[in-house]
């Protein structure tokens, strides 16, 4: 029995030792793996801190561009930024020659394709090998297997508040790899990062906007103070110098008429200044287009010479009649010339054409200026940084309001215009009196709609249309509080689902600017229109009953003031 004992001992050692070794080697690399990961984790983390203390999505995708590929061992990363406006993914960073834009209907193929995909499921998608991928991401239309096509990609909604703000891609280009079930939860987590922090930068624009809004207030209001003290001054002047050019003629009656025409002119700078200094509520009335350009070139005419710039008139010598509000299509006006200006002052050639047509019952203006072509969308909130008033935003809304379209293009010389179409006046319109679209007398309703579903919004603006009211449409509550401060209202609609600031802080912060104001829920729900329902306020569900929608429209109209 010993012997039996003795001669296994020697058999069982090397089975001891190999299983012994196979236990350190499998402890030693599960330590390994668990520190890669700490490691993936720390830099993430770090990562994520670093961008939430961004000022631009530039800076962002600087940061991402550096850090990412050694967390995730990847060739490269991009970020794509929508676009609400214009139903596009902007790629952050790149400018000329290279595509920025895609379009979300119809995106071109390849990782493209892919971006376009992930946005409208709001998932992660991940390919592990794209030459096998029945998807067409695989190099551009007719350049299948380009050869700096990307062998793995994976594509990242960036989520924020439950709002898909842009994706995140990552490429590897010289292998196929898998992404793991840990490294896609821990991109999701940056992209929400991603998407939270360029949340915060919009919040922070829309901040400042409304910061320099309240500073124009105060200027509006002093302005308004001292009005009629110039005003008395300046009609005596004016009188004074018409009554004695009146009289016989004499050596001095050229510098009278120029006396009274300068203080008119005065007056009517006066005038202007005062009418963008207001804040009630906006009157509809025939405007000509290429008059009020022509009083605008005028009023710029000096600053653009001392700033070196050369200005060009092409209004066209026709009249071109809108229906709306004088004072706000001045100020959108205004705000495009002044933002123009601004991109000149470090180009070489300083030049501003302005051109007008009247093309199928539209008026078209165009205002070009020389330079390269806008490395971001100016129409976003808080891309306008530099000018005051109100911004691009703003005015792309108000032109909106006014039945028109405004946007940003290149013109085959290269130079960037901002393009704005407006609906003609009707013929028996021009020359009345100022336009009434009010039913049995009631006064006209201007409606502000914050509702980020397309098909919503424009079921609510045909519908308050057809009854005659101009409707201001946006797609977050941080823009239509925007407006909310600066123009007068006489009822909001407000989406539960509105992006940005929450409807109840929302309905808190205009309740006593507006007329009524009006939530917008996806069902009808009796217990929240027993505690949200009240003195001009009221709920109605998507999509709107006409029924409905004329109660309320009712009660607001008659309602307590």
């Amino acid at each position: 029995m010993g012997s039996l004992v003795f001669t296994a001992m020697p058999t069982a050692l090397p089975f001891g030792v190999l299983g012994i070794a196979a236990a350190v080697l499998a402890i030693w690399r599960r330590d390994k793996r668990l520190r890669g990961q700490r490691e993936m984790l720390h830099r993430a983390y770090e990562l994520g801190e670093e961008i939430l203390g961004a000022s631009s999505a530039d800076q962002i995708l600087t940061k991402v561009k550096v850090v990412v590929p050694r967390i995730f061992g990847v060739t490269s990363a991009e970020l794509y930024l929508h676009n609400r406006h214009a139903k596009t993914l902007e790629a952050v960073g790149r400018s000329g020659a290279d595509q920025h834009s895609i379009p979300l209907s119809a995106p071109p193929a390849g990782p493209q394709a892919g971006a376009v995909a992930c946005f409208h499921y709001r998932t992660l998608l991940a390919i592990p090998d794209t030459s096998r991928s029945p998807f067409p991401v695989t190099g551009q239309p007719g350049s299948q297997g380009a050869p700096d096509a990307p062998r793995s990609l994976l594509f990242v909604p960036m989520l924020a508040q439950g709002e898909v703000l842009g994706i995140l891609q990552m490429d590897q280009r010289d292998r196929a790899r898998v992404f793991s079930r840990d490294e896609q939860t821990l991109t999701q987590h940056l992209a929400n990062q991603i998407g939270v922090a360029v949340k915060l930068l919009d919040q922070r624009s829309v901040r400042e906007q409304l910061f320099r809004t309240e500073k124009l207030a105060a200027v509006g209001q002093l302005i308004s103070g001292i009005v009629n003290d110039l005003r008395t001054p300046l009609a005596a002047i004016a009188n004074l110098a018409q009554a004695a050019g009146d009289g016989p003629r004499g050596p001095c009656a050229a510098d009278l008429a120029s006396i009274a025409a300068e203080a008119h002119r005065a007056a009517g700078i006066v005038d202007r200044l005062v009418g963008f200094a207001g804040t009630g509520p906006a009157q509809t009335q025939p405007v000509e287009l290429n008059g009020l350009l022509r009083n605008l070139i005028e009023f710029r005419e000096r600053e653009w010479k001392v700033r070196g710039i050369r200005a060009r008139s092409l209004l066209a010598d026709e009249p071109a009649t809108v229906l709306g509000s004088h004072g706000q299509l001045e100020q959108v006006f205004l705000n495009l010339l002044v933002h123009a200006e601004q991109a000149l002052s470090d180009s070489s050639e300083k030049s501003i054409v302005i051109r007008s047509s009247v093309v199928a019952r539209l008026v078209l203006v165009e205002i070009a200026y020389s330079g390269p072509k806008e490395a971001a969308d100016p129409f976003v909130p808080g891309a306008d940084e530099a000018s005051g008033g109100a911004g691009l935003g703003v005015c792309r809304s108000l032109i909106t309001g006014h039945g028109g379209e405004i946007r940003l293009v290149q013109q085959a010389s290269g130079d960037p215009a901002f393009q704005v179409e407006l609906p003609c006046a009707a013929r028996e319109k021009i020359g009345g009196p100022a336009r009434d679209n009010s039913r049995n007398g009631a006064p006209t309703l201007t409606a502000l709609v914050i509702e980020p579903a397309e098909a919503i919004q424009t079921q609510l603006r045909g519908l308050l249309a057809a009854r005659g009211y101009r409707v201001v449409p946006v797609n977050s509550s941080d823009e239509g509080l925007d407006l909310a401060q600066r123009l007068r209202f006489d009822a909001v609609f407000c989406s539960v689902h509105a992006p940005g600031l929450n409807w109840v802080e929302t309905a808190e912060q205009v309740r006593t600017r507006v007329g009524g104001f009006v939530l917008l829920s996806d069902s009808y729900d009796a217990d929240l229109s027993a505690d949200f329902a009240g003195e001009r306020r009221f709920v109605l569900a998507k999509p709107v009953d006409e029924k409905q929608l004329d109660r309320v429209l009712e009660a607001i109209r008659t309602g307590p003031r």
